[in-house]
C-alpha cells in the first residue's frame, strides 16, 4: 500500500513542472502572437486627409496604386516624424496591411484587396533600402550639403507650384546617386526616402498638410478639387452678381425717389415763391394811393356785362371796353386774354410800374380787378381814364403828317446812336405807322409786322390806307369806325391777302364773335 503511494507521489512530482513549463509556453506564444498583429503605423492620419479632403477617383488600377503607395508613404513619414524609424517591425506587416485594407474598404469599398490588385508582398511595408531604419541611418548617408539646401528650400508652405519645385529639386540631390544599394519592391524604395524625410523633419508643417502631402507624395486631388472650386466659384459670383444687382436695384430706387423728392422740393420752392411775389406785389398795390381794386362784378356793370357796343379796341393780348363808374367818369377797361392764377404776382408787378410812371402820353391809371369768376375764368382786368377832351399830344400824328409829305426819314430824331442803313430806318417808320391807323382793320398782324421787318424776306411796306378819322378824334367817331368796319384790304405792291381781324380765343357770349386786329 505504501508502495503504491509513494509511486503516485514520484509521478505527480514529475508531471508537475511539465504542466508549468507547457502552461507558460503558451502564454509567451499568446503575447508573441498579440505582439506581432499589432501595427504601429497610424493610418488615421491618412483617414482624416482623405475625410476632410476632396476623394480621388480610382479611375484605373495604375491611378489607385499611386494613391495607394502615395497613402503609405505619408503614413511612413508620420511614423518616421513620432519615432525616428521609417519602418515598422517586421512581424507587424501583415496587421498593417489589414489595417490598411479596412481603411480603404471604409472610403473605397470596391477596392477590396490591394495587395492582390496593385502587386504589393506583404513584406514590402516593412523593407526599405540599403537596411535604412532610422533617422540617424537617414542623415548618416546623405551629404550634409545637399541636407542643407534641402531644408532651406523644403522648410516652407509647398501648396503652391514655385516653392514645390525649388524643393523637389534640391530633394533629387538625395536620390539614388547617394543611395546606392538594394531596393527592395516598390513601396519604400530608395527614391522615396528623400519625401519622408523631408514630410517628416524639414517642412514645419508636417506630412499630414495638404500642400505637403500634394508635392511630396503626390497627393493630388485637383481634379475634384476643381471641380468643387468651380462649384464654389460659380456660387461666389452668383452671390456676388445677386448683391450686386440688388444693390443696383437698391441705388436705382434710392436715386429715383430722390429725384422725385427733389422736384417736390422744387415745386414746392416755386410755388412758396410764387405765392410770396403775388403777396409782395398784392400788398404793393393795395398799399399804393392811387390804385383802386375794383370787383369784376363793378367792372361787369361799367362795361354793361362787356357788350360788344362798348369795344372800343381789339389786340392780340385782350380787347378794350369804354364803361361808366357809379360815379359817371367813363374810363377805358382793357381785359386780357387767357389768363392764370399763376401769372397775378408778374400782373400786380407791372400794374405798379405802369401806375408809377407819368408821361404827358400817358393817360393814369385807375386800378385793376382779378378775380376768378364761375363761368368766365380768370380775369385781369385794368381801368384807365377814357381821354375824351384834352387828350395827351400824340406824337403819331405828327409822325403821319411827315410821312404824307414823303418825309419818313425826318421822324428818326437825330444824332441816335448805332442807326441802320436809310432805307431800313425808313422801312420801321412806315411800319409804325401803318401799326399806329386809327381804323383797326388797316393795321397789319404781328406776323405780317415780323415778315416785313425781316431782312431775308424783303418784303416792302403795304401802302398805308387814307385816315378818315385823325388819331385825336372824337371817340364817337372812333366808334363808328370801329361798328362799319371788320375786315379790309391792304393796298400792296406785293399784293397782301384780304385779312379779316384775329380772334385768339373764344369770345364770351355777351361779346359776340370777336375779331380784331394787333
Amino acid at each position: 500500500m505504501s508502495l503504491l503511494f509513494l509511486l503516485f507521489l514520484s509521478l505527480q512530482l514529475h508531471l508537475s513542472p511539465l504542466s508549468s513549463s507547457s502552461s507558460t509556453t503558451a502564454s509567451a506564444a499568446r503575447h508573441l502572437h498579440a505582439t506581432a498583429s499589432s501595427c504601429p503605423l497610424d493610418f488615421d492620419v491618412l483617414r482624416r486627409l482623405i475625410q476632410f479632403s476632396n476623394r480621388p477617383k480610382f479611375d484605373s488600377v495604375s491611378i489607385s496604386c499611386h494613391y495607394i503607395k502615395a497613402g503609405l508613404r505619408l503614413v511612413q513619414s508620420e511614423y518616421l516624424r513620432t519615432t525616428n524609424n521609417f519602418l515598422p517591425p517586421i512581424d507587424s506587416a501583415e496587421s498593417c496591411w489589414v489595417s490598411y485594407q479596412t481603411l480603404i474598404n471604409d472610403f473605397f469599398p470596391n477596392f477590396n484587396d490591394i495587395r492582390k490588385i496593385c502587386g504589393f508582398q506583404t513584406s514590402w511595408i516593412a523593407e526599405g533600402c540599403m537596411n535604412i531604419t532610422t533617422r540617424d541611418d537617414f542623415e548618416g548617408n546623405v551629404s550634409k550639403l545637399a541636407l542643407k539646401d534641402a531644408v532651406s528650400a523644403c522648410n516652407q508652405s509647398l501648396g503652391n507650384g514655385s516653392p514645390c519645385a525649388s524643393c523637389t529639386t534640391s530633394l533629387s540631390s538625395l536620390q539614388p546617386s547617394n543611395l546606392k544599394g538594394r531596393s527592395i519592391g516598390n513601396l519604400s524604395d530608395c527614391t522615396a526616402y528623400p519625401s519622408i524625410y523631408a514630410a517628416a523633419f524639414i517642412n514645419r508643417f508636417g506630412p499630414t498638410d495638404e500642400g505637403t502631402s500634394q508635392c511630396l507624395f503626390g497627393f493630388d486631388f485637383s481634379d475634384l478639387s476643381n471641380s468643387n472650386g468651380r462649384v464654389r466659384k460659380i456660387v461666389i459670383c452668383v452671390v456676388v452678381m445677386g448683391c450686386g444687382f440688388v444693390l443696383f436695384l437698391g441705388c436705382g430706387g434710392f436715386w429715383i425717389l430722390r429725384r422725385k423728392r427733389e422736384k417736390i422740393r422744387e415745386r414746392s420752392k416755386v410755388d412758396q415763391e410764387r405765392e410770396t411775389n403775388l403777396a409782395f406785389g398784392m400788398n404793393s398795390i393795395n398799399e399804393s394811393t392811387t390804385l383802386v381794386r375794383y370787383t369784376f362784378d363793378e367792372i361787369r356793370e361799367a362795361t354793361k356785362n362787356f357788350s360788344r357796343l362798348n369795344i372800343i379796341g381789339r389786340g392780340g393780348y385782350g380787347n378794350v371796353y369804354k364803361g361808366v363808374l357809379p360815379d359817371g367818369s367813363e374810363v377805358a377797361l382793357k381785359r386780357f386774354k387767357n389768363c392764370s392764377v399763376g401769372g397775378d404776382a408778374i400782373f400786380a408787378h407791372e400794374v405798379e410800374v405802369i401806375a408809377s410812371v407819368r408821361h404827358v402820353n400817358l393817360v393814369a391809371l385807375r386800378g385793376y380787378c382779378t378775380a376768378t369768376p364761375p363761368l368766365e375764368g380768370h380775369q385781369r382786368i385794368i381801368v384807365c381814364d377814357l381821354m375824351r377832351n384834352g387828350q395827351p399830344s400824340l406824337v403819331t400824328e405828327w409822325a403821319w403828317s411827315l410821312v404824307k409829305k414823303g418825309r419818313a426819314l425826318d421822324v428818326i430824331e437825330d444824332g441816335m446812336p448805332d442807326l441802320g442803313p436809310p432805307e431800313v430806318m425808313e422801312k420801321y417808320v412806315l411800319v409804325a405807322v401803318l401799326c399806329s391807323h386809327p381804323q383797326l382793320y388797316a393795321r397789319p398782324t404781328m406776323d405780317q409786322v415780323v415778315k416785313i421787318l425781316d431782312m431775308d424776306t424783303d418784303l416792302p411796306v403795304p401802302s398805308i390806307p387814307e385816315r378818315p378819322i385823325p388819331l385825336n378824334a372824337d371817340i364817337d367817331d372812333i366808334e363808328r369806325s370801329v361798328s362799319s368796319s371788320g375786315s379790309g384790304n391792304l393796298s400792296t405792291s406785293t399784293g397782301y391777302r384780304t385779312y379779316t381781324l384775329e380772334n385768339d380765343c373764344a369770345s364770351n357770349p355777351t361779346e359776340g364773335e370777336s375779331s380784331g386786329g394787333v
